[in-house]
């Protein structure tokens, strides 16, 4: 038994039935997430206005973006709180901050000599870090 032709295009063999108007439709005219023939799809879409980002839960920013934020918030209000602690108690500090992929922050006050030695470190973790991004990228290119 041969199959009936879509009831829309005429061409292809109809293989669904939309769930809106009972039509028998092809692949081609049917909308796959709705289920239903591309006329019907259209005429619902008209009709239903879409819902304002307030009532529909979509947040502008995604949720990966506001985590990277957060992180970002916690770690600057805690050099914020390094260094005031350094300032008014006196004490020496040196510190190395390094968030992959970005290049390392160093700290350092006070004069002891290891402020030099925390410099140091961060100019070769700056450079390591450069270095493994570079490779980074070609492998991702190669995929």
């Amino acid at each position: 038994m041969q199959p009936e032709n879509c009831q829309i295009c005429g061409r292809r063999p109809a293989r669904y039935v939309c769930q809106e108007c009972g039509r028998e439709v092809c692949q081609i005219c049917l909308e796959p997430q709705t289920w239903v023939c591309l006329p019907c799809h259209e005429k619902l879409r008209q009709e239903t206005p879409p819902l304002p980002k307030e009532i529909s839960g979509v947040s502008p920013w995604p949720l990966p973006f506001k985590l990277f934020l957060l992180g970002f918030l916690l770690i600057f209000i805690g050099m914020i709180l390094v260094m005031i602690a350094s300032v008014f108690l006196g004490a020496s500090a040196g510190a190395v901050i390094w968030i992959l992929p970005f290049p390392p922050i160093f700290l350092g006050a006070g004069p002891h000599p290891y402020t030099a030695g925390v410099i140091i470190l961060a100019i070769l973790l700056t450079v390591l870090g450069v270095i493994l991004f570079i490779t980074l990228r070609k492998q991702a290119r190669r995929l």
